[in-house]
Parts: C-alpha cells; structure tokens; sequence
C-alpha cells in the first residue's frame, strides 16, 4: 500500500523527470541551496511535520511544495481551454456579423 512518503517522492521524481531529464532522482546532485525566511510558527509547524515524518525541514518544505506545482499544469490546462473556448466563440460572433454585412 503507497504511503503519503512514496507519493511524495513519486512526485517529486515525476518533477524531475518533466523538468530536468538529465537529473537523476533524489540523489542531492541536482539540488540548489536556497535560504528562505519562515515566520517562527510557521517555521515550528514545518519543523513538527517534518519530526513525524522522519524528514528535514527542507525535504518536508519540498514535500508540501510538490503537490501545489502538479497543480499548476492541470490549471493552465484549464485557463488555455477556456481561452480558446471564448476565442472560437469570438471567431463565431464575427463570422456571422461578417455574413450579415453581406445580406
């Protein structure tokens, strides 16, 4: 039975895989040191969360990161459909304000 770890790290290989083919999954080589700044409860809540799943901080950062950017494809997917739905309605009008310029 996957558990919410193996999900994760599906994901996240999943990521790796779209975004940067060459990286090998999970290995560290391919990873960016980045700093951010966390409000302290914040910071203490990722810190538990983190302590339960046997994570660092980071890793339970880019776990809870992760699901939030396989998102973000499935959106855009959405707003292209209803852009070119509203385009071809837009096609439509003018094409039958065009026909009736000729009557």
């Amino acid at each position: 039975m996957p558990t919410l770890e193996s999900d994760h790290t599906q994901i996240y290989d999943t990521i790796n895989r779209v975004f940067y083919p060459s990286a090998s999954s999970m290995d560290g080589s391919r990873d960016i040191n980045a700093q951010v700044t966390l409000p302290m409860e914040l910071y203490q809540v990722i810190a538990q969360r983190a302590e339960t799943h046997g994570h660092s901080v980071s890793r339970e950062i880019v776990a809870l990161l992760t699901p939030l950017l396989m998102q973000i494809p499935h959106e855009l997917e959405e707003e292209l459909a209803a852009w070119e739905a509203a385009s071809d309605e837009d096609w439509m009008s003018m094409e039958a304000m065009l026909a009736s310029f000729g009557e």
